[in-house]
């Protein structure tokens, strides 16, 4: 049976309803160990089943690393959507700690090079930033500037982010981003009226 899609934001990008988050082939420590093969069989089967679209992140572990391995060979079935600001090179946090994260220029730069050579893939379809950072703090190092630049030069398609109240509300004003990820599932229920429409539109 066909899975039903829908217009991810402002994208255009017609994308299932039913995505896969990738967090979970990020293997131990943080998570539990998952197997090389069933790594490769979970990646195809989501492809298999109609699923189109995959996110995921560093701070997932070797789930990039999976993607580019397992099904890259694959990648104009799938539409690729990750996050950046966590720092690029850092350890991996401790289970049920988040990783450090750092809104520059440098480490958005670095972040998306490393994140297409893993995943073997020449764009991102979309990034957003990981973590609901505030308006100044995407704004003051240059991480914006670079993500627009990255999205200007065809290495990103569409930037977004991954936003919890209270700067959600901060960042729809903003104009720049294309789609949201609303960390919350309970954003819509408990927010205000102009949160609620801008996150219908």
């Amino acid at each position: 049976m066909a899975v039903t899609k829908r217009e991810l934001g402002r994208t255009g990008l017609q994308v299932t309803t039913l995505g896969y988050g990738a967090m979970e082939l990020r293997g131990a420590p943080r998570g539990r160990d998952i197997a090389e093969q069933q790594a490769e069989t979970i990646l195809n089967k989501v492809l298999d089943s109609g699923i189109n679209y995959i996110d995921t992140s560093i701070d997932y572990g070797l789930s990039e690393e999976r993607i580019g391995r397992y099904i890259s060979h694959r990648r104009a079935e799938y539409y690729l959507a990750s996050k950046c600001g966590c720092l690029v090179g850092a350890p991996p946090a401790p289970r049920g700690q988040r990783g450090t994260h750092v809104f520059t220029r440098d480490n958005v730069v670095a972040w998306i090079e490393q994140s297409l050579a893993r995943m073997k893939t020449d764009h991102l379809d979309v990034v957003q930033f990981h973590a609901s950072p505030s308006r100044q703090t995407v704004e003051e190092h240059g991480a914006l500037d670079a993500l627009l630049e990255l999205k200007e030069a065809g290495k990103v398609r569409f930037i977004g982010v991954s936003g919890t109240l209270p700067h959600l509300i901060d960042h729809i004003a903003m104009g720049v981003f294309d789609v949201f990820r609303r960390s919350n599932v309970n954003t819509r229920r408990r927010s205000p009226p102009p949160l609620r429409r801008g996150l219908a539109s």
